[in-house]
């Protein structure tokens, strides 16, 4: 099926042009902190966070859906008409939330920044395509594309208007054209791309929806306790805050994409049959991850003080002691992505979603007493708490669903050696 490739290869793809679009956003943050002030920093992160909520319903958290749908379930057409509206409603949906508790400057700037997300999300459902094709190669170029276009774009405005709103405005639309231009044209020469909007597309985001409310749950977690340290202790808190924690964003974009190429093969390991596979594949998922933790801690240890004097200036290392809490915040979150696009795999969305909510109010119920008492660290302990749970939840919910899977087949198994021996 279209390009034949090394799982090597597309794993270095996937892997090198996430990151580096990954870093062009984070690099975001640093620029502004160190060409205006705290306070701008404050307004770009507000803007990333708010959007990247609402992009939940942009991507209708479908990309994971689709890369395991092996059977077919819904057309390529259906995937992408589907996106349409998803896009269509998140900005709308957006716009009228930034109206809300936002000064007009900080409005605009979600508005533009949602944009971004808006291409982004256009871009995912093509990578969907390339992916199906193996076409890894289209995937990490748009990705090294986008960055380029995002941070050349960011300073140029800064510099000749040094106007954040207008940057950001012209950032998105430079987004928007290279999504149009380049990804929609190289996926349109794999496999026509029409966009259909028939009773399927409802059925397909009906379908989805569960899986929606997941990640803007998720996504809330992280947006909420900003927001609370906003409004106890001021933008600037808040900016340095964030200068750390889009420095660990990293983290968690590379642990997410390395395993990408990996989920079609554990949903082909599962409804091939082939249970003690898959779960010998999850186990060593698990080792994978655990040792990835290891070598991040270790990395902070030793190179955390000099990459934060070297990218933010000497003035944010009396904040160190915020650096490592949030890195386990990136790490857990980075974990919850992997395991769940598992559990969507396995069609275990309903589980999903239930234990979301319940660890949601959980967040809302620890959030403002423990930001109150550790100010800007409250933050990230609120978020390892409640995902630490919810991470521990998933892996018995896998557990539990590949010894249930286990019991059907061997029940099944006895059954038509019954059948077959006439008892």
């Amino acid at each position: 099926m279209g390009q034949s490739g090394s799982m090597k290869k597309n794993v270095i793809w996937n892997t090198c042009g996430s990151i580096f679009y990954s870093v062009c956003q984070w690099l975001l943050t640093s620029i502004i902190i160190r060409t205006a002030s705290y306070e701008a920093g404050g307004i770009l992160s507000l803007a990333m966070t708010a959007s990247s909520s609402f992009s939940a319903i942009s991507l209708f958290s479908m990309r994971n859906y689709q890369v395991s749908d092996i059977k077919g379930e819904y057309s390529v057409n259906e995937y992408v008409g589907s996106r349409v509206i998803t896009c269509a409603a998140a900005f709308v949906c957006c716009a009228a939330a930034a109206v809300y508790n936002s000064s007009v400057e900080q409005m605009l700037c979600i508005d533009a920044f949602m944009l971004v997300r808006v291409a982004e999300a256009w871009v995912d459902v093509m990578h969907g395509v390339d992916q199906k094709y193996e076409r890894y190669d289209y995937i990490g170029k748009s990705y090294i594309l986008r960055g380029m276009i995002t941070l050349i774009i960011f300073c140029a405005g800064l510099f000749f208007t040094g106007n954040l709103t207008l940057t950001l405005c012209v950032m998105a639309l430079g987004n928007l054209a290279a999504a149009v231009c380049y990804d929609t044209r190289m996926t349109g020469a794999l496999e026509q791309i029409t966009p259909v909007f028939q009773k399927r597309v409802l059925q397909l985001l009906k379908t989805c929806i569960p899986i929606v409310v997941f990640t803007f749950l998720l996504s809330l977690e992280n947006l909420i306790p900003k927001k609370i340290l906003e409004q106890q202790y001021g933008q600037a808190d808040l900016g340095i805050y964030s200068a750390m924690a889009n420095l660990a964003v990293v983290v968690q974009v590379f642990s997410s994409v390395v395993f990408n190429p990996f989920l079609p093969r554990f949903t082909q390991l599962y409804y091939s049959g082939d249970l003690d596979g898959f779960r010998k594949a999850l186990h060593k998922l698990y080792l994978i991850l655990a040792g990835m933790c290891a070598v991040v801690n270790a990395g902070v240890f030793i190179f955390g003080k000099l990459g934060l004097k070297i990218l933010y200036g000497e003035d944010i290392l009396q904040y160190y002691d915020l650096f490592l809490p949030i890195i386990w915040c990136t790490i857990f979150t980075a974990l919850i992505w992997i395991i769940s696009a598992i559990l969507i795999a396995l069609r275990k969305i309903r589980l999903l979603v239930a234990g979301m909510i319940v660890d949601f109010a959980l967040c809302l119920l620890l959030a403002e007493p423990l930001i109150e008492r550790y100010n800007k660290n409250g933050v990230s302990i609120v978020q390892i708490a409640v995902m630490g749970i919810y991470i521990l939840f998933m892996i018995v919910v896998c557990e539990i669903s590949i010894n249930k899977s286990n019991i059907k087949r061997q029940v099944a198994k006895d059954e038509k050696i019954n059948n077959n021996t006439g008892v």
